[in-house]
């Protein structure tokens, strides 16, 4: 099999990760590095299920950024044959199988129970976070903030609206409780408003009101909500509001940069690297943080390049 990385683009079952193809030259890789290596088995051609696991779930630019910076990823075609079909038995694997994804140790140990029968970005979420802090690594502040924002997506936070004196020190305010995961400014019938997600496993609805109105802010139905024209107001007001970002970093940058609080931990690598770019402000729009970071990010990657890649 191949040492060099897979053209993975080729492949809609694969992504947007960079690729090993040879399992035992991944292995000595993670050695010499002293990483564990994510080892996918996948369908390629494969079914519908193979092609979302790909594109919903191998896309994500923070998702891709961390299993590159943080493992040896290593694919294996579950439905070829030769050096292919002679690690599916290795690993007793059936061929012609949805995604599997194992975590392995450099000496090639299974270092957690394998991630099957779960094809979405939550479960390796969850997984990956679970397998680095089982090697005791710190798990980066913006993989965390990835995983509340898929908390969103999936439908699994609870959305709330509230009234207050200003918007732009209501986001801060509200931002500032440990269970809110994105903050909104905006506006229902002329009325300055915030609108949040929160994760309910971490408070009650009933609780967060009570939070809230201790800041003077008080519920209101959220028909008709209309975003203001410069939500998270401080951010915006930063370079960093050239970046592509989450939801949930802008509403965490929108309470670190008044409060003057390192950003670095909340962004990834590559975008820590970006904002350093003295080309960052005229190769982005000042709106570029409100934009899905799936669309904003490949954009900016062709106007700078990537960290260790020529530009």
């Amino acid at each position: 099999m191949q040492k060099n990385v897979i053209s993975f683009r080729e492949h809609r079952e694969l992504g947007e990760v960079a690729w090993l193809r040879d399992h035992d030259y991944a292995l000595a890789l993670a050695a010499e590095q002293g990483k564990p290596v994510l080892l996918l088995f996948q369908e390629v051609p494969g079914c519908s299920t193979c092609v979302r696991f790909g594109q919903d779930v191998l896309t994500h630019p923070l998702m891709v950024e961390l299993i590159a910076d943080r493992f040896v990823p290593v694919a294996i075609f579950n439905n070829h044959p030769g050096a292919d079909a002679e690690i599916l038995r290795r690993y007793d694997e059936p061929s012609w199988n949805n995604p599997v994804v194992r975590f392995l140790g450099p000496d090639g140990a299974q270092l957690l129970p394998k991630l099957a029968d779960r094809y979405d970005a939550l479960g390796l979420h969850d997984k990956i976070t679970a397998v680095l802090e089982m090697l005791g690594n710190d798990v980066p502040g913006y993989f965390q903030l990835l995983g509340r924002d898929l908390l969103v997506e999936y439908g699994l936070s609870k959305c709330v609206t509230y009234t207050t004196p200003c918007f732009w020190s209501g986001e801060t305010s509200l931002a500032q409780h440990r269970a809110v995961i994105t903050t909104d400014a905006g506006w229902i019938d002329g009325e300055e408003v915030v609108q949040v997600h929160f994760d309910p496993r971490e408070v009650s609805r009933a609780d967060l009101d009570a939070y809230a109105r201790t800041e003077g802010f008080s519920p209101i139905e959220s028909g008709g909500f209309e975003l203001d024209g410069e939500p998270q107001y401080y951010l915006h007001k930063n370079a960093a509001c050239h970046l592509p970002l989450t939801p949930a970093q802008r509403t965490r940058i929108n309470l670190a940069v008044p409060y003057r609080e390192w950003l670095a931990n909340l962004l990834s690598p590559q975008q820590s690297a970006w904002l350093a770019d003295a080309r960052l402000q005229r190769s982005s729009g000042e709106a570029t943080y409100r934009q899905d970071i799936r669309k904003s990010w490949p954009a900016l990657a062709a106007q700078l390049g990537l960290v260790g890649k020529e530009k």
